[in-house]
């Protein structure tokens, strides 16, 4: 019995060593975000939607209106808006990815860098 609860014990090491190195060889490709712009990432390929925005109340106005664009749509209606954005899907490699949204494809734009400027 005591060789059967070391062999557990070496199994489950082993397993938590291929864990522990695999998450930082694999940075990146899983994630989600929630915020204004909640996203999901499944093997390094990001799914982004907006969150729909509602005004309610004099805020909203008082007229009707409504628009449909590429990047979303909007209707207003006395003391009721409502907009929503397409959602936007970014696909690629670390260094070429590109946006697909109902806008068009795009190339996706990098974070930029923070530089340091020079002291003079």
């Amino acid at each position: 019995m005591k060789s059967y609860n070391k062999l557990h014990v070496a199994v489950l090491a082993t397993f938590a060593l291929v864990v522990s190195s695999a998450s930082t060889v694999n940075a990146g490709w899983f994630g989600a975000s929630f915020s204004t712009e909640p996203s999901v990432t499944l093997f390094g390929q990001t799914l982004t939607v907006p969150v729909p925005s509602v005004v309610l109340g004099a805020a909203a106005g008082t007229s009707v209106k409504g628009n449909v664009s590429s990047g979303g749509a909007s209707l207003a209606l006395p003391f009721i808006k409502v907009g929503v954005r397409s959602p936007k899907l970014t696909v690629g490699v670390k260094d070429s990815k590109i946006n697909v949204s109902s806008s068009g494809v795009k190339k996706a734009s990098s974070p930029k860098k923070k530089t340091r400027k020079a002291k003079k």
